[in-house]
């Protein structure tokens, strides 16, 4: 296709995407605040390591929605590709799957929760009811995957920020409403982020029922010979999330084991911010993977890869937006966020946050691989040796009695399962390692080390206080733009910023 490629719709699409941003992260930020107020630590800590064992049996999930996202996606790009083909059939698997969770989760799932995870006496019965709540909710946003595919295959990113607005605040709504009840809150916060998610489901289906009718025309169908390459790719990739799953999980129960659901808040509460500060970056992800995926399907290689390198700067560039300034005045507005700050949250969300520039560089690389369908040891080795963070994590933890140094191992292992995935990609994808290191690693390296520096300097004069924060944010944000271009850009990017600016600036004066 000829619009595989389009400059003009990246700006506006991640345009839309940082609006939708510019609300959910802050409503985000503040419900944490209200839900912790309103359901304290303990009971915090119970919400979390519940989503974890639902969490921990979820693991399709993460494979499927992978798989359908590249399947649409790539048959888009084709000339003639047939969208519906693998949206019936991906449909249809997935009817098959969701009841296959369900037996999952309502036997290991309720087994785990009661034999092996630790809550306190008084919340074991609300523990249950949220449990039950959460299961229900996985399986409405499995069933949701294809049509939420559908959108950002097509690049609707207005449909898909109005509806992310609407989600978060009607999450913020129901964090607010807690205060009204006195009893059961944990029980009716989980009903009303339930209810939320249904709703937020019949929203996208019937968005996709109006725009997308031909290609989400429902026939029950299993195309053979797309369920044989889909389930391959699922399978790997169904792996890879069992295995990142338990990884993953894994370090909350260890939390959980050694330091108590206090922790887990902290940790829950760490991950939440971190979560925000990628996407301030992911948003241009969002704008850019389905071009790099259309790309690759049309053979457009060479823009392919100039997609997934200046991808990998910007949402690294983004990251440092917020970040270095954050990592000088952390004490202070977690102040702001929370109120009472709980012990160890400064420590956890200044290793969240550094360990979010690992995540931001790597996700074009990982849509590049997904493109190619050759992800087996892409996807699966640097997966087991991820796996090594949790008996490392837990014997630190142990043995120093110090939840620092157990989060700290665990990014450690985070950023080296990362560089072994990035060699792997350089073997199996359009990239290549020089390329990577030179265009992508030294600009990004060097362009944190000067704003560093600069942002160190600028923090001994201004004040510790809303405004103080605000100009240093600002002074940031303007020093750094300079730096990056300066040293982040090639002048190949440089020429291409230049001839944007001057053709929006012509546009301007002719009309």
């Amino acid at each position: 296709m000829g619009d595989n490629f389009n400059k003009e719709r990246i700006i506006k699409n991640t345009g839309l995407l940082y609006l939708r941003m510019a609300f959910t992260m802050w409503l985000n930020l503040y419900a944490t605040r209200l839900v912790l107020k309103n359901l304290g630590v303990d009971e915090m800590g119970v919400y979390g390591v519940v989503g974890s064992v639902v969490g921990l049996f979820s693991v399709f999930t993460y494979g499927i929605t992978s798989t359908i996202q590249r399947f649409i996606t790539f048959e888009l790009g084709k000339n003639e590709g047939n969208v519906n083909k693998i949206f019936c059939s991906s449909l249809n698997i997935i009817f098959l799957l969701s009841a296959f969770i369900l037996i999952l989760l309502e036997t290991g799932g309720l087994w785990v929760l009661h034999h092996h995870i630790n809550i306190p006496e008084g919340s074991k019965q609300a523990a249950f009811w949220v449990y039950q709540l959460s299961v229900v909710g996985s399986l409405i946003n499995l069933v949701s995957i294809p049509y939420n595919a559908l959108i950002i295959a097509h690049e609707r990113m207005g449909a898909f920020a109005g509806i992310s607005i609407i989600q978060v605040v009607l999450s913020c709504a129901a964090a607010y409403c807690l205060s009204y009840f006195h009893d059961h809150r944990l029980i009716i916060y989980s009903a009303f982020l339930f209810a939320i998610g249904l709703f937020i489901r019949i929203i996208y289906q019937q968005y996709c029922q109006q725009k997308f009718k031909t290609e989400v025309s429902y026939r029950f169908m299993i195309d053979k010979d797309t369920m044989k390459e889909m389930g391959t790719f699922a399978g790997i990739t169904c792996t890879s999330g069992i295995i990142l799953t338990i990884a993953s999980q894994g370090i909350i129960l260890s939390f959980n084991l050694i330091f108590g659901v206090a922790i887990n808040a902290v940790y829950a509460i760490a991950l939440q911010l971190k979560n925000s500060i990628l996407s301030f970056a992911l948003n241009v992800h969002k704008a850019i993977a389905p071009q790099i995926t259309k790309t690759y399907a049309n053979n457009e290689i060479e823009k392919h890869k100039r997609l997934i390198y200046t991808g990998c700067k910007i949402q690294v560039f983004m990251i440092l937006i917020i970040m270095i300034p954050f990592l000088f005045r952390t004490e202070y507005i977690m102040q702001l966020w929370l109120g009472e700050v709980p012990p160890y949250a400064v420590t956890f969300a200044q290793c969240t946050v550094f360990i979010s520039l690992t995540y931001a560089f790597f996700e074009p690389i990982r849509t590049a691989v997904l493109a190619t369908n050759r992800i087996k040891h892409f996807m699966l080795v640097p997966d087991c040796f991820y796996l090594l963070a949790v008996p490392m994590g837990f014997l630190i933890g142990k043995l120093t009695n110090n939840p620092n140094y157990m989060l700290i191992s665990v990014i450690i292992m985070d950023v080296v399962s990362c560089g072994i995935r990035t060699y792997i990609a350089s073997r199996v994808s359009a990239i290549k390692i020089r390329e990577v290191s030179f265009q992508v690693i030294v600009p990004c390296c060097v362009t944190l080390g000067l704003s560093s520096i600069v942002c160190y300097l600028l923090s001994t004069i201004t004040l510790t206080s809303i405004i103080g924060i605000s100009q240093l944010l600002l002074a940031n944000c303007f020093v750094l733009l300079i730096i990056i271009y300066v040293f982040g850009l090639s002048s190949t990017e440089r020429q291409h910023l230049h001839s944007y600016i001057l053709l929006k600036r012509n546009s301007k004066c002719q009309s």
